[in-house]
């Protein structure tokens, strides 16, 4: 790991760090001097999570290299040129163009939501940079709004091909976790359809609801319930958007065989962009409209995991749960439960005035996916969150949990920094829950949270205590840690 209180040698004789630009779920980026061409690049440090195996590690540095081929392919404007890949200390070190500015992320987190205008002519750049990509046979597969850099002089730029994949590619994928960011992944890849550009389109239209409504159509509390929300939910209808409105709504269709094409996006947006309204795009019909939402309504949804593996979801509606009492089930593919358990039955008081002042239990009546324990809201309330896998054609329901366990961890490791305020703080394992069981601390405005996030068999749970205060204290994780230990107790006891 660089420190540049004790700065390495230049890469390869050549690249000298400077300064730290920021940090992701794939590593870090520095701000690095080229001392042969004498000018300034950015150089990306892969930085594995320290708990992922070897072979995943070994995984990482092949995908790392793949990405440096495939952008190194690409020249065109709206696309942040790659210049060289090392290998130092044994990890891959991506060196690339120096862009001056700030994401579109941190535009929006700045400045607060885009005009219409402007948004559209982000996503003309974009959109071009994606057809040059798309007529290689490049998929990007990670458009969001922290891939798009804004520079300082106007220009729009594409970046980070990371999981970038190549038409009929055979390179390595990682197992365990979905490819690509929740809420920006095209409901045909969570299903496991074969990658091809549309996908790409409905996370340049996901990416461009954000700039303009300020948050991504899709966003829920939990990765899980993201994706869910993504495959059952029907794209809800932009606040903010003026003549872009409907071309979202277009892009953003379920099914890409009724999305408009890179063409028809094209004239939509510079209309957008020009301050007129867009031409007719498809749209989705009365019939497909019927069916997509009988679909969602009675929860038939695929999610992909550990690649193109299909599984499906529970029919209730509740995005992969049902509520009941926690029926051990006898097929050994399906895991211990066959239906949810009842969340506010996993403590009994006694155990809830160990963490909480005055429990008091209430089901979230909705779904009964949830339960809050209440307590004083001055001092501490609990959540437990249970949701329930059903098996995959390839796997068993436990290992289903278990890929969702690995990526709801690599999610949060990616959002963990060190600010105590409005943050995430690093993950640490935790024992007593069962295997690859992990923990947390985030603060947001006033009140700090301790999340420990297990998995019971084909559950998945998630037990967050929170209290008044600006700093995770000790106190607060033993609570957390006491409370999600009795719950992994209760569930163990009913297999």
């Amino acid at each position: 790991m660089a420190d540049l209180e004790h700065p390495p040698p230049p890469l390869a004789g050549r690249y000298k760090l400077e300064e730290r630009l920021g940090a992701g779920g794939m590593g870090v980026v520095w701000r690095a001097r080229d001392q042969l061409l004498m000018r300034e690049v950015a150089v990306k440090e892969v930085r594995p999570a320290p708990y992922l195996p070897e072979a995943q590690r070994a995984d990482l540095s092949e995908r790392t290299m793949r990405e440096a081929r495939a952008a190194a392919m690409l020249s065109h404007p709206s696309i942040v040129a790659v210049h060289d890949v090392i290998l130092h200390d044994g990890r891959p070190w991506i060196v690339m163009d120096l862009v001056k500015g700030s994401s579109l992320e941190q535009v929006v987190k700045r400045d607060g939501p885009l005009a219409p205008e402007r948004t559209a002519m982000i996503g003309l750049a974009v959109l071009d940079a994606l057809t040059h990509a798309h007529r290689g046979g490049l998929m990007h597969r990670d458009v969001k709004p922290g891939n798009i850099m804004i520079a300082d002089d106007g220009r729009v730029l594409l970046t980070d091909f990371g999981i970038a994949t190549l038409e009929n590619d055979t390179g390595p994928t990682r197992p365990g976790s979905l490819v690509g960011s929740p809420g920006y992944i095209a409901p045909e890849r969570l299903r496991g359809v074969a990658e091809a550009p549309p996908a790409d389109l409905w996370s340049l239209g996901a990416t461009l609801f954000a700039a303009v409504e300020g948050h991504s159509p899709f966003h829920r509390a939990t990765p899980v319930a993201t994706l869910g929300a993504v495959l059952t939910q029907p794209t809800p209808e932009p606040a903010h958007a003026g003549h872009l409105a409907p071309v979202l709504i277009a892009v953003l269709e379920k099914d890409p065989r009724v999305r408009p094409g890179a063409a028809e996006l094209r004239t939509a947006l510079r209309h957008v962009a020009e301050g007129r309204p867009a031409p007719a795009l498809r749209r989705r019909s009365p019939t497909r409209r019927r069916r997509i939402m009988a679909a969602a309504t009675a929860g038939v949804a695929a999610l992909a995991v550990l690649g193109t593996v299909l599984w499906t979801m529970s029919r209730d509606g509740s995005g992969g749960t049902v509520a009941a009492t926690g029926t051990p089930s006898a097929d050994p593919r399906a895991g211990r439960f066959t239906e949810l358990p009842d969340p506010c039955g996993l403590l009994t008081l006694e155990q809830g005035k160990l963490v909480l002042p005055t429990p008091s239990p209430q089901v979230d009546t909705a779904r009964q996916q949830y339960c809050d324990w209440g307590g004083s809201s001055e001092v501490r309330w609990l959540r437990v969150r249970l949701t329930l896998y059903k098996p995959a054609k390839k796997l068993t329901a436990p290992e289903v949990a278990h890929a969702f366990l690995v990526h709801h961890r690599q999610n949060m490791a990616a959002d963990a920094g060190t600010s105590p305020v409005g943050s995430v703080f690093p993950l640490r394992s935790v024992t007593g829950v069962g295997q690859d069981g992990f923990a947390y601390e985030g603060t947001s405005l006033d009140r700090t949270s301790s999340t420990v996030v297990f998995q019971s068999s084909n559950l998945l749970v998630e037990a967050d205590l929170s209290m008044k205060g600006k700093k995770p204290t000790e106190d607060l994780k033993e609570r957390a840690l006491k409370s999600a230990r009795s719950i992994a107790e209760e569930l163990n006891s009913r297999g």
